[in-house]
């Protein structure tokens, strides 16, 4: 009798679950099914995947917690902060710059900071804008640039020949990348514009595309889907602290040569418009931001168009170039790596293939330089949308 009474019992929970709870492995989607899989087997506190197909969303999944502590889910509006896939979209900023004339890829840049600077191993070849975002500068993260101190010419002012700050290789002859020279054509974009970098991309970039994004958590409008970041599992950075930083919205090259390298704070769905429109022609739907030119500039080997860069590199401009994703195609993008998180955007021009995945936290492990995650997940979605 009792035992007819505990599965009687049972039945009448059973009825009154949820159906969409009772029935959760059954009833989800497959494509759900293995992106979430494929975040779980990656131990991954929160994600988001998201993939356009001739600029238009045709999927989208947000896996986990923004919050761990407090079980707040990852969704649309999550912010996540992007690593260095901030200086792809703060290339676009910039070359809208160039597209206005307010900058010269091929400039001295000693031209945009008044005075002159100059690799001590090569001081006639000038140092310019396209070696910067091309990563072939020979500025390096040397003596002073981990100071919040230094200014940008304390560093790299000629008179100082502080050659613990340059590669001893010609500036434009050979790849190095550099989170230093990064975050001055940042500073160099504050210089011409008399603005902060975030004040350039709220005006030139992100308002055009109805993107809500910033340079510090600070300055959203709704810092409570801020995520937290993670490390092995456990907290790294609270979304509380992120928001607490003070962040100077105003214009100092001197000092700003850090923000472009890696502070940029977006939703998912806003970085694949970024994608998009590097995708596409310089626009997404029927906002032009950049010039067809400066797209295809951004995607370009630059050492073979005779300019300042006359050397290699695997990046055009802030923008990388990949052949390991698929076997008989290039494919475009950036890869942000930052304590535990792991955030790709990747994009395919001739079959208008956006993918963008973003992480708050999770395994680090990659295969030939590019996040297991993401490539397991490009090659997933490739074979759907991509062909």
């Amino acid at each position: 009798m009792k035992i007819k009474s505990f599965f009687l019992c049972l039945c009448c929970l059973m009825l009154a679950m949820p159906v969409g709870f009772a029935q959760q492995e059954a009833a989800q989607d497959p494509v759900d099914a293995y992106v979430d899989k494929t975040f779980r087997s990656s131990k991954t506190v929160g994600g988001s995947v998201v993939i356009l197909s001739h600029g238009e969303v045709v999927y989208a999944r947000d896996y986990g917690y923004r919050d761990q502590r407090r079980r707040l889910p990852v969704d649309e509006n999550t912010f996540f902060k992007t690593a260095s896939v901030t200086k792809m979209a703060s290339g676009i900023g910039i070359m809208r710059l160039v597209d206005e004339g307010l900058l010269d890829l091929d400039q001295d840049i000693s031209k945009y900071f008044g005075y002159k600077i100059a690799n001590g191993y090569y001081p006639k070849v000038p140092l310019t804008l396209r070696q910067l975002m091309s990563h072939t500068s020979s500025v390096s993260e040397g003596g002073g640039y981990s100071s919040i101190h230094r200014k940008v010419r304390e560093m790299l002012d000629a008179k100082l020949d502080r050659r613990g700050n340059f590669n001893k290789a010609a500036p434009g002859s050979a790849y190095k990348y550099s989170n230093f020279g990064a975050g001055l054509a940042g500073a160099i974009a504050e210089s011409v514009t008399g603005q902060s970098i975030n004040a350039v991309m709220q005006e030139k970039v992100f308002a055009p595309l109805g993107i809500e994004a910033a340079y510090s958590a600070s300055l959203l409008s709704t810092p409570e889907n801020v995520s937290s970041q993670y490390k092995d599992g456990q907290l790294h950075r609270a979304a509380a602290g992120q928001i607490k930083k003070v962040y100077e919205n105003t214009a100092d090259p001197e000092m700003h040569f850090r923000t472009t390298v890696g502070d940029l704070w977006i939703r998912s769905r806003d970085m694949a418009k970024l994608a998009a429109l590097l995708c596409a022609d310089g626009s997404y739907g029927d906002v032009r931001i950049l010039s067809e030119d400066s797209v295809q500039a951004m995607r370009q080997e630059q050492m073979t168009l005779g300019k300042s860069v006359t050397g290699p590199s695997p990046y055009g401009l802030f923008v990388e170039h990949n052949d390991t994703l698929l076997p008989d195609r290039m494919v475009y993008g950036h890869q942000g790596m930052s304590q535990g998180a792991i955030l790709n955007v990747y994009f395919e021009p001739d079959s208008q293939f956006v993918f963008v995945l973003f992480s708050n936290g999770g395994s680090m492990l990659r295969t030939n330089r590019i996040g297991k995650l993401a490539r397991n997940l490009f090659g997933y979605f490739w074979e759907q949308y991509g062909q």
